[in-house]
């Protein structure tokens, strides 16, 4: 399922112009069904293309570092969110409506706890990421997804890592 140019955009109005890393994206898989054994089944997954000309917030330093794993992991993961509110395709994530999650993406989404790893230099002008949602939760009012996803260039896999994110809409919203 292709993202639109208009969706990405739309959902990236947040970021200030120099940061939108993030340039097209699709959903590659969802699972249609919670019924059978499909514990090892991802819940979403999602590829983006990026492309980092000139980094947002200091000189270049001639790779991809932590910072720009982070922005770019938050692109993705937002806009595939975004998607799944948009869609439905995923059943615990249709308590909101696209509308609501983007009145309360800022406020209502954060990071848990970011896990990265770095093999060798990423080619920063034009490279890829898959983001996985593995499961998901709720706990206190939140629901903590727990995501995994991986950054590659022409020559393969540079950098990995695992998220756990967490949604924590107004209580009036959540319906979860």
């Amino acid at each position: 399922m292709d993202v639109s140019e208009a969706f990405v955009a739309d959902i990236l109005k947040p970021y200030r112009p120099n940061a939108k890393y993030l340039k097209s994206a699709q959903i590659t898989q969802f699972r249609e069904s919670m019924e059978g054994n499909t514990k090892r089944v991802p819940l979403v997954t999602a590829k983006g293309r990026f492309s980092i000309p000139e980094s947002c917030y200091i000189d270049d330093t001639g790779h991809f570092n932590a910072v720009e794993f982070n922005i770019c992991y938050n692109q993705l993961a937002y806009v595939m969110f975004g998607k799944c509110f948009d869609t439905g395709i995923v059943q615990k994530l249709k308590f909101l409506s696209l509308s609501e999650y983007k009145r309360h993406q800022l406020q209502s989404c954060y990071i848990v706890s970011l896990d990265s790893r770095f093999f060798k230099p990423l080619k920063s002008d034009a490279f890829e990421a898959e983001l996985i949602l593995n499961k998901m939760s709720a706990m206190g009012g939140a629901l903590f997804c727990f995501t995994a996803i991986t950054f590659s260039d022409v020559e393969g896999d540079k950098a990995q890592g695992s998220v756990v994110l967490a949604f924590n809409p107004p209580v009036s919203l959540a319906k979860h």
